[in-house]
């Protein structure tokens, strides 16, 4: 235990005991780009989030716990079931479309290991899902378009088929900064960084965040500087209520992505039936990426509610723009 008390210390016993809420929490968010007027790229996302309250880390568990390396930690079990849609720009369009975004969607589900203390969080994650008509993208998207009398998008017959995908990944949070400020609230500076590594996709990323509300150290790791799902509620386990605005930015190096590289069996029957060559509908994966969130969270220990802005830059190299912008909203209620 002498490496690990060396190596941790630090970061781990500032604080010397979580007063963490037992309560178990239910979210939903969903992430869209129509509040800024536009229908592609990343264009949807729904998410349907369960965590356990405090749990004793099973044997199994306990290496992803910080309690197993020095500190005194609120862990939690979270269970996601998410829904990813991305579309070219012009979803009207019969025939597939060079040097635009493939149609792609993604059904998944996550499981994840959270670990919490008022100096560091993190997240151990698993993630299993489908591409192609086992995402029911189409379906759904025809169902949302419908209501709402958005255009009909005709290129499903083109998107991703790749089949089962997913991916294995870690993230933490680590608190650099935190001080008070005025009436009652703090300010804080963290560190935010993950890797992932599957065929779903494969990054490595770090930025800083700021925050500035009140009980930081209660929501540490809640925020995210991500496009997709920003804001996880089931960390807010250290903390009964709060609030909090934000804002991050981070780089990341992508090694693969499924949704831009993944196999397109539409486009070669297309191809091969016109006399094209199928290569001339490929995209190429731009790896340096950066992303960047905004938002506002406010909760008390019945509910709570979270409002996100977030940019990115283009995910392929032809892409006709380079930034994308989306909204997020994310309702939770702890039970």
């Amino acid at each position: 235990m002498k490496i690990k008390s060396i190596l941790f210390t630090p970061l781990l016993l500032i604080s010397s005991v979580c007063l963490a809420s037992e309560k178990s929490t239910l979210a939903f968010t969903i992430d869209n780009d129509g509040i800024f007027g536009v229908d592609k790229d990343y264009t949807s996302g729904l998410f349907l989030t369960y965590s356990t309250g405090a749990i004793t880390p099973y044997a199994i568990f306990s290496p992803l716990s910080l309690s197993y390396w020095g500190g005194t930690s609120l862990d939690k079990l979270e269970f996601l079931i998410g829904h990813k849609m991305y579309t070219p720009s012009d979803i009207e369009a019969t025939t597939p479309q060079i040097n635009d975004r493939p149609y792609a969607g993604y059904f998944h589900g996550e499981f994840n290991y959270i670990s919490l203390h008022p100096q560091q969080a993190q997240r151990f994650n698993l993630t299993i899902g489908a591409t192609g008509e086992d995402s029911l993208a189409e379906e759904s998207q025809d169902i949302v378009h419908g209501i709402v009398g958005s255009d009909e998008p005709r290129g499903w017959v083109y998107q991703v088929d790749e089949g089962y995908v997913g991916s294995v990944g870690y993230l933490t949070h680590i608190n650099l900064w935190r001080d008070t400020a005025i009436a009652n609230t703090d300010w804080e500076i963290s560190s935010v960084s993950e890797v992932n590594l599957g065929n779903f996709r494969s990054d490595i990323s770090t930025g800083l965040m700021f925050r500035w509300g009140a009980d930081l150290a209660g929501s540490m790791g809640a925020a995210n500087i991500d496009n997709e799902n920003p804001f996880r509620a089931s960390m807010l386990g250290a903390s009964k209520s709060g609030w909090f605005a934000y804002g991050g930015i981070e780089a990341r190096y992508r090694f693969n992505d499924v949704t831009i590289e993944g196999s397109r069996p539409g486009v070669d029957t297309y191809a091969a039936l016109n006399g094209h060559n199928a290569n001339i509908y490929d995209v190429t994966l731009k790896e340096d990426q950066a992303t960047a969130v905004a938002g506002i969270a406010w909760y008390n220990e019945h509910f709570g509610a979270t409002a996100t802005a977030t940019v990115k830059t283009a995910d392929y190299e032809e892409a006709d723009k380079s930034i994308y912008s989306s909204g997020s909203l994310s309702l939770y209620a702890f039970f």
